[in-house]
């Protein structure tokens, strides 16, 4: 059923051994030689026939020892034995008692009661004496707390109704039921497993809600996540054994770390996924190797990849990211090729990109501009642009030379020079092209000639008489003649500066 009477025994000196002691009783006490002869008298002792001649019998317990030796009384309801005994309610118990016949006529019947109430129908003596039978009921307790428990003999005949009791006794009953959930396990998500569920005749399983049955012994498990499972049994009394296993679930994880990712024509992207012990990349196009936990991607077209990995548990993983390319931008194209004579700006354009960049700088009056101007340019350069969208990809790039014409024919002078050796503007000359006549002189602030030349590709390294001259502004003569007649005439400053 379930339970057993395991718990610690109640009943004080049930087996009669302490003498007449721990109970009450309606009938009379006596402890003399014959004092058993009238009816409705009790003793405590090992020799019935000492204390009634007719009576006979033993002690239940070891044979030798002390037990109940009743005459029964003529009138009903006299109470044999009563003891208060600590039972808990809403409980089961176990109440047993053994009885035996002193003579072996008319047999008494002995009634159970707890706190006057009746439990069970009477329990008659053997017919023959020298017997002991054994009373074993289970009672629940209800609302019960400490109460009276008596045995009342029910027959009224003067006439035999002569009886020996033994080892009362009153214990709870304990849950003896055993059930196993059985071993822990683990699974993969997605998967299943079968619990195995031991050692009862009943089953009830719960959480039931990712279980293929809940009342059997060995459901199939498939939850989503981690879960433990309870197994449990009932019995009378709130008897219940349970136990409990757990399922472990690995859950899938995200192998690959790179979002979806979008890059330039012709770039390369490394893919870097983590977490399994072995990768295969699908398709294998464009990759360094489909095997890889990192390969590398260059794609010529938009991809999606699929990954399918098996972790350290054996579990197959799977995930997905995609390579786009950004639309291609048009190359950059620069102006065409321009002439030009020496000292005449110059605008370049470039047209496609976002971010510019020209070399070298040259005569530029910007480098990271779409529109630098070439300033006095003075000699043929050739220039590169190259550009980049808006998305960072290149868009190339394109060369445009601006050309110095021959055939121009022009004079300038600058307005500084920093001779300090440094190869940049280094000399005060003129810069000129178709000048036949040409006479130049250098003077300083007190009006002293300094330098003076009638080459006009010679020109004042800013030294006089081979001693740097100092910082500050020099005056200076020119008087020249083109080659189409024209004739200069003119005057002006120009500034050293170290």
């Amino acid at each position: 059923m379930g339970t057993a009477a395991n718990g610690a025994e109640l009943v004080t000196n049930g087996d009669f051994e302490a003498g007449n002691v721990s109970f009450t009783s309606e009938y009379s006490y006596c402890n003399s030689a014959g004092c058993l002869v009238p009816e409705g008298t009790y003793t405590v002792a090992a020799d019935p026939t000492f204390y009634h001649p007719s009576f006979v019998g033993a002690d239940h317990t070891s044979g030798t020892g002390n037990f109940l030796i009743v005459n029964g009384a003529v009138n009903a309801d006299k109470k044999v034995w009563c003891q208060t005994v600590p039972i808990e309610p809403n409980s089961y118990y176990i109440v047993s008692y053994w009885l035996s016949s002193m003579v072996d006529q008319n047999e008494a019947s002995i009634q159970l009661t707890i706190n006057g109430f009746t439990f069970y129908t009477p329990f008659s003596a053997p017919p023959t004496t020298n017997t002991w039978i054994q009373f074993d009921q289970t009672i629940q307790s209800g609302l019960l707390t400490d109460p009276e428990v008596c045995l009342v003999n029910e027959n009224e005949n003067a006439n035999g109704n002569d009886f020996g009791i033994d080892d009362i006794s009153i214990k709870k009953c304990e849950c003896d039921l055993t059930i196993n959930a059985g071993p822990d396990q683990s699974m993969c998500y997605g998967d299943s497993v079968q619990l195995e569920g031991s050692g009862a005749i009943a089953y009830v399983w719960s959480p039931f809600a990712d279980l293929s049955c809940f009342l059997c012994q060995n459901p199939i498990a498939s939850p989503p996540v981690t879960t433990q499972y309870y197994v449990s049994i009932n019995g009378p009394g709130g008897c219940t054994a349970i136990d409990s296993m757990i399922v472990t679930v690995f859950q899938p994880f995200d192998m690959i770390h790179k979002t979806d990712t979008t890059i330039c024509n012709g770039a390369s992207v490394q893919l870097n996924a983590e977490g399994a012990a072995t990768y295969a990349w699908s398709p294998p196009t464009y990759l360094s190797d489909a095997y890889s936990s990192s390969p590398i991607s260059t794609p010529q077209q938009n991809i999606k990849y699929y990954l399918s990995g098996v972790d350290e548990h054996g579990c197959n993983q799977y995930d997905s990211v995609s390579v786009n390319l950004f639309p291609v931008t048009p190359n950059v194209i620069a102006q065409p090729d321009t002439i030009v004579c020496p000292g005449k700006d110059v605008q370049l354009t470039a047209v496609n990109g976002k971010d510019f960049s020209w070399s070298p700088s040259t005569y530029l009056s910007c480098t990271d501009c779409a529109d630098p101007i070439v300033q006095s340019p003075l000699e043929t350069t050739t220039y590169v642009v190259t550009s980049v969208d808006s998305n960072g990809c290149s868009a190339g790039n394109d060369t445009v030379t601006v050309q110095i014409s021959t055939a121009c024919i022009y004079l300038d002078i600058p307005t500084a020079f920093s001779p300090n050796n440094d190869g940049k503007n280094d000399v005060f000359h003129a810069l000129s092209q178709g000048v036949t006549q040409f006479e130049m002189s250098v003077y300083n602030r007190w009006g002293e000639l300094v330098f003076s030349s009638n080459d006009v590709h010679d020109g004042w390294n800013g030294k006089y008489k081979g001693t740097d001259q100092p910082v500050g502004v020099y005056l200076y003569t020119l008087k020249a003649m083109l080659n189409d007649g024209t004739l200069i005439d003119k005057k002006g400053s120009v500034t050293l500066i170290r």
